[in-house]
């Protein structure tokens, strides 16, 4: 009988430390994964060519989807398959800057199939053909809508993995609903 108590409380304290690595954002699952010192909130979709599922793509945030909900993001999403991205060089934040941009650009606009393009001079297009995301030195961290497809993301104190993360977290949702019409 001690015995069976035993396998019940290592199952349960098992089953207990397991789910404590998962969360969850708008029915997007997100398992902790701790490498060395660092830890990455990791996500996947499926990738489809040609209308078949061909692998899982996956993606890894570095802050918890928990604490980015908490960076305001102010409008609605709208994902193009053409993107103006205008990083600022001046938040390099100790190599943040560039995991932020990569993260963005190669990863999730990558995923997506989109071509991304850089043009400081580029104005927010009002029939919305493409996007437009200008990262800015701000007070606040938050993502603001500012036009038809056209988004600031507002960073303070460095925070840019916050701000663009809080961008991906969004485009994660997006993601999710046409993946989740695909397979229904």
């Amino acid at each position: 009988m001690w015995l069976i108590a035993a396998l019940i409380v290592f199952l349960l304290v098992f089953f207990i430390s397991n789910e404590a690595k998962k969360t969850n954002y708008n029915g997007i699952s997100f398992k902790m994964i701790k490498e060395g010192q660092l830890i990455f909130y990791q996500t996947a979709f499926p990738f489809y060519k040609d209308g078949n599922k061909i692998a899982d793509y996956n993606f890894y945030l570095r802050t918890s989807p928990n604490e980015l909900k908490d960076v305001p993001f102010n409008g609605n999403l709208t994902i193009k398959k053409t993107v103006v991205f205008n990083p600022n060089d001046e938040l390099n934040c100790g190599g943040d800057g560039v995991i932020a941009v990569a993260n963005v650009v190669q990863n999730l606009y990558g995923y997506l199939n989109a071509t991304v393009m850089r043009d400081e001079n580029a104005t927010c297009d009002p029939a919305g053909r493409y996007s437009l995301i200008n990262i800015k030195i701000a007070n606040v961290t938050e993502v603001n809508q500012v036009g038809n497809s056209c988004y600031n993301i507002n960073v303070a104190n460095c925070e840019i993995l916050q701000g663009t993360e809080r961008y991906m977290l969004e485009a994660f949702v997006k993601i999710n609903g046409v993946v989740l019409n695909k397979t229904n």
